[in-house]
């Protein structure tokens, strides 16, 4: 898996990347160690995101603290959407899977959290979740709303289900597994935006 892509910047280097590190942020010039973290990153994701398991979170498997900083859940408004940005496009497919699983069990928590919040069909999936699958919005009362009530995360991390299937070609999973979270998110943010309570819509699935 790892063979599946590889990035090639300027001359390797035997010094030990925390000198590399240290010599870069004082102003030196090292783009191997770019390509070196671009290995790297694809490597977490291998490492942590594998078909059977939880998709890949905000703190990773290896977290050394029993209660680890937000929680190790899933931040919905871009951390979940970066961890996977190099599955398919560096040839990680494999590594996709947890995600899908992920979206699925939003897809059915969120249909309640809809009803409830909004009065609206589809789902919804606000700033943060976690293993239990929760979609509700997220704080303590004096957060600020652009964050803690987001209300459009689901439909952003449905726009991972699409790129899936474009660079797959898997209809099958379009059909079955893709299709029915993304056309529940878009159900959502159109009644959400432009109908109101009360709305009701129809939805086909491709063939």
């Amino acid at each position: 898996m790892y063979d599946h892509a590889e990035l090639v910047l300027g001359e390797p280097s035997e010094l030990p990347t925390d000198e590399r590190i240290k010599a870069v942020a004082a102003g030196g010039n090292d783009p191997d160690l770019v390509a070196l973290m671009f290995g790297f990153g694809r490597y977490l994701l291998m490492a942590s995101s594998r078909p059977g398991t939880q998709a890949a979170n905000l703190q990773g498997i290896w977290n050394q603290d029993r209660r680890p900083m937000w929680a190790s859940d899933w931040t919905n408004n871009i951390n979940t959407q970066m961890n996977y940005w190099p599955a398919d496009l560096t040839g990680l497919g494999e590594c996709f899977d947890p995600l899908t699983d992920l979206l699925e069990g939003l897809a059915s928590s969120g249909a309640e959290t809809a009803r409830i919040l909004y009065g609206s069909p589809g789902w919804v999936s606000h700033h943060n979740a976690d293993i239990w699958r929760s979609t509700w919005p997220v704080g303590e009362g004096g957060d600020d709303p652009v964050w803690s009530t987001c209300a459009t995360c689901g439909v952003w991390l449905t726009a991972h289900l699409m790129e899936h299937y474009r660079f797959q070609q898997d209809v099958g999973f379009l059909r079955d597994r893709a299709y029915p979270v993304i056309a529940g998110a878009a159900e959502f943010l159109r009644v959400w935006s432009h109908c109101g309570r009360g709305c009701s819509s129809r939805r086909r699935r491709p063939r």
